[in-house]
This record gives C-alpha cells, structure tokens and sequence, in this order.
C-alpha cells in the first residue's frame, strides 16, 4: 500500500498538505488515556515525526481506557510500549521515546518541535510544560478530563493566554495524579503527594484525544481556527462550552513584563529570604521558589539587606513550576 493510497481520503479536504504534514515533528507528553488517542490519530494521519515522553509505567487499571497497552504489557513503559505499537500501526512514521520526567528531557528535544501535545495527569505537570512551550515559542495543545468532563486550549505563545492566563481549573482537582502512585513512582515525583485515583471512562479519553489531535493537525497544517479559548465538554448532558480567555499583561510566564525578562519587586529590610519567598509564591503561583544570585542560592533564614551587596540588585527564581526561572530585579526598602 503507498503512501498516496493510504492518505488519500484526508488528502481531499481542502487546504490538506500531506508534504506538510509528513516534514513535521509533534512532542507528546504524556501516552496515558488521552495520549493513547492523540499518539493513534497523528502516527495514522502520517505525521513525520512523534516524540514521546512519558517516564510511567503501565498499570492494569490503565486498560479499559488506554487503547494502546494490553494486559501482557502490565509493568512495562508506557513510552516504549506506545512507540512499538504506533510504529506497527505506521511504519512510515519516524518514533521516538524517552522513559524520563519530561523535566529531565535535553531541550534540544523540545527545540525540534512544531507542535507539543500535553496530556498530562497534574495541575503541576501542566504548568510546567505550559512554562517550557512559551519559553521556546512553540504552540500547545493542552486538555484533561475528570470523570464525564473534559477540557481543551491551544496555547500561542505570546500571542494567546497561557494555562497560566486562565484561572478555570481548580488546582485542588487538577493537582491529583489520575492513578495511584506505587514506590517507584513516589520516588520519581517527589514533589507530588500520593492521592487517590480520578474517575476515568474511554469515552471522554477518545473525544478529548480526538480534540487535542484535530488542534494539532490544524496548527502544522495552518487550516481552520484554533482552540484558543477554554472549551470544555460535558459528556453526561452532551454539552460544549467555550470560554473566552483573555491573556494576562501580568502573567508570570507569557505577560510583558516576563517576555522583557525583568520584572521590579519589593522586599523590605526587616525580611527574612524565606519571607519573601512566600510572598513570591503567593504572587505568581509558585510551589517553593528559590533565590539565586551571582550564581548562589541565598540563605532562606538571612535577612534580605544582609543577602544583597547593595540596595537594588537582579535575582534569579527558581521553582519546579517554571521551567525558566523568573528575573527580578529586587529593591530594597527601608
């Protein structure tokens, strides 16, 4: 069968490039139940290249909505399993896997790039890849799902709101990990305590995941109007709704003041580092930041003006919700 015949059907949509298609490279993160469908739709529409990252394993309770695993590969990667199965369903696409936090990726990875895929389980998760793509420019299909409720945007890069931007999803839903964490797990995420497991169904994987992939068809072949604003899908009253989102000036990862790299904050005298690192946190929805100036991480028990050499001066935040740390430029009050 040739490559003419078995794209032949989506080759008559207007503005199809099957050229386009074939010469682009899609970063996926996350081959769990929405990723499954995702990974499906892109390896069978011909996509040039997929990258996989995913540093889980597969679980028997993964089955009933991850159509890719079956039960003989029950403790195997997800990323590597995924990777044989899409290549058996294509062969013509170029796969690629890597059985690692996302975090733990060279960049280089992330730079080949034309569309990231995320379909991650965390609100933490999330954020950070929300944080990797407007560092590389690089548009983002986001989207999750919770029982018969799912969720899609595409994220732009400085031109739309980011998942930072919108403040729709509830942290204390999003935050929990769709499957329980066994000891390996527990010591591969760390900064992520063990909760019980969401509600899943096939059904809502399979239309998020055929969202997600449509988006990202649509974003390499420059087709249609992207996902832009928040839509949200409730499956039991077959209801869709899209939210319009507006990007925030203010926002710590895509606004102004970030994409000029400098941003001017306060600390007062009498202030611990730890203080202010709290208050940091608070103000641009961090986890635990730290302080790094001159190459030095500051002591979290010294006082401010004991940290800094003079009255102004830029430090570096750090936090595992970033993947670029925030500059500031930090003044002293008195």
């Amino acid at each position: 069968m040739t490559d003419d015949v078995r794209y032949s059907r989506q080759q008559l949509i207007p503005g199809w490039n099957q050229d386009t298609l074939s010469d682009s490279t899609v970063l996926l993160v996350g081959v769990g139940a929405i990723g499954s469908y995702v990974g499906t739709i892109l390896a069978s529409s011909g996509i040039g290249k997929l990258v996989i990252i995913d540093f889980d394993t597969i679980e028997t309770s993964n089955l009933n909505r991850q159509l890719l695993f079956r039960d003989s590969d029950v403790g195997n990667s997800k990323s590597e399993t995924a990777a044989k199965r899409l290549k058996e369903l294509n062969p013509t696409v170029d796969i690629e896997f890597y059985h690692k936090k996302m975090e733990k990726v060279s960049i280089s990875v992330y730079e080949e790039a034309d569309v990231i895929v995320s379909c991650l389980d965390t609100f933490l998760g999330r954020r950070w890849i929300n944080s990797m793509a407007v560092r590389m420019k690089i548009p983002l299909v986001t989207g999750g799902m919770f029982a018969f409720l799912g969720n899609a945007q595409v994220i732009i890069p400085y031109e739309t709101a980011c998942f930072e931007c919108q403040p729709l999803v509830p942290e204390e839903e999003l935050a929990q990990a769709c499957t329980p964490f066994g000891e390996e797990r527990k010591k591969e995420r760390e900064e992520i305590e063990e909760e019980p497991p969401l509600p899943a169904v096939a059904t809502l994987s399979a239309i998020v995941g055929g969202i997600m992939a449509q988006e990202a068809l649509k974003l390499i072949l420059n087709i249609g109007n992207s996902l832009c604003n928040y839509l949200f899908y409730d499956g039991l009253n077959n209801a869709t709704t899209i939210l319009e989102l507006v990007r925030s000036e203010e926002c710590p990862t895509c606004g102004d003041l970030y994409k000029l790299e400098q941003i001017e904050f306060v600390a007062h005298s009498k202030e611990t580092v730890k203080e202010l690192e709290v208050r940091l946190a608070l103000t641009y929805g961090l986890k635990k930041p730290e302080l790094m100036m001159k190459g030095k991480l500051l002591d979290s028990t010294s006082l401010i003006k004991d940290s800094l050499s003079k009255g102004k001066e830029t430090v570096f935040v750090l936090d595992n919700n970033l993947a670029k740390p925030i500059k500031i430029i930090l003044q002293i009050t008195r």
